[in-house]
C-alpha cells in the first residue's frame, strides 16, 4: 500500500536510543525515493489530465446552450430525439471523473509529502545521535569506534568528519579570544553547576591507570573510587563510568 515503506522507514528513526543506532537502510531509503518520484509523476499526469476534461466540459456546456437555443419547437403530442438529455448524461459523467481525479490527486499528494517528512525524519534522528556522539568524544571524529563506523553511510561519515572540523576551528577560536591561558570544557553540562567537587563513581568498563589531580587510580572494572569530578567526568559521560548516587 502506499506510505508501507515510508512508515518502515519511520519506525527505524524511532529505534535509534542514545547508545544504539542501526545500520544505514540505504535499500528502505531507495524504495521510499523511488515511491515519492513514481506518486510526483502521477500528479503531474493526473493535473494534465484534470485540465483536459475541465475544458471539455466547458465546451460541452457551451454547446448544449447553442443547441437548447436553436432548437425548433415541435408538433403538440409529437415526441423528438431528446438531444439535451444525452449532454446532460455525458456532463454529468465528465464531472464525476473530475471529481474522481481530484481526490485521487490529493490523495497522492499527501503520501508523498508523508514520505518527504519520513525521510527527513530518519537522517535528522540520525544526526542527531551523530552530534551527540562527537560531543561525548570531545569531538575527535577519529575516536568513532570501527564497528559504529560501519553502521554509518558514506555520507554519514563524511558529515561527522565535517561537524567535528567546523566545530573544533569555532572552539578554538573562542578559547583563543576568551581565554588565550586555559581552555573550556565544551562537553560538561551547562545548565547547573555541579554540587559535589568529588562524586563516587563505579567502573564499568576497564579504563586502565588514569593521572587525577590526587595522583594515579586504577580503574577496573567492577571497583568503586571517590575521585574529583573533574578528572572523571568524560568517562562517565561515554559510559565507562557509572555516577553512584548523582546529585
Amino acid at each position: 500500500m502506499l506510505g508501507d515503506e515510508a512508515f518502515r522507514l519511520a519506525k527505524e528513526a524511532k529505534d535509534i536510543a542514545a547508545d544504539h543506532i542501526p545500520a544505514y537502510n540505504e535499500e528502505q531509503v531507495r524504495l521510499v525515493t523511488q515511491e515519492t518520484r513514481y506518486l510526483w509523476t502521477r500528479i503531474e499526469e493526473m493535473i494534465a489530465s484534470l485540465n483536459t476534461a475541465v475544458a471539455n466540459q466547458q465546451r460541452s456546456g457551451s454547446s448544449q446552450t447553442q443547441l437548447g437555443s436553436s432548437q425548433p419547437h415541435g408538433a403538440p403530442g409529437q415526441q423528438q430525439p431528446s438531444q439535451s438529455q444525452a449532454a446532460n448524461t455525458q456532463q454529468s459523467a465528465a464531472q464525476a471523473e473530475i471529481e474522481n481525479t481530484n481526490a485521487q490527486t490529493a490523495l497522492y499528494f499527501l503520501t508523498l509529502n508523508r514520505n518527504k517528512r519520513c525521510l527527513l525524519a530518519y537522517h535528522h534522528r540520525r544526526a542527531q545521535f551523530l552530534r551527540s556522539l562527537l560531543w561525548t568524544l570531545h569531538l575527535a571524529s577519529s575516536m568513532i569506534p570501527a564497528s559504529l563506523s560501519l553502521r554509518l553511510s558514506p555520507e554519514e561519515q563524511n558529515y561527522a568528519r565535517d561537524y567535528a572540523r567546523l566545530n573544533s576551528n569555532y572552539r578554538d577560536a573562542v578559547e583563543n579570544q576568551l581565554c588565550p591561558s586555559d581552555s573550556l570544557n565544551w562537553t560538561a553540562d551547562g545548565e547547573l553547576p555541579p554540587r559535589d567537587l568529588f562524586i563516587e563513581v563505579r567502573v564499568v568498563k576497564d579504563c586502565g591507570e588514569i593521572v587525577t589531580e590526587n595522583g594515579v587510580v586504577n580503574l577496573q572494572a567492577g571497583t568503586q573510587h571517590y575521585l574529583h569530578r573533574s578528572d572523571v567526568e568524560h568517562l562517565v559521560t561515554i559510559g565507562y563510568l557509572e555516577h553512584i548516587n548523582p546529585s
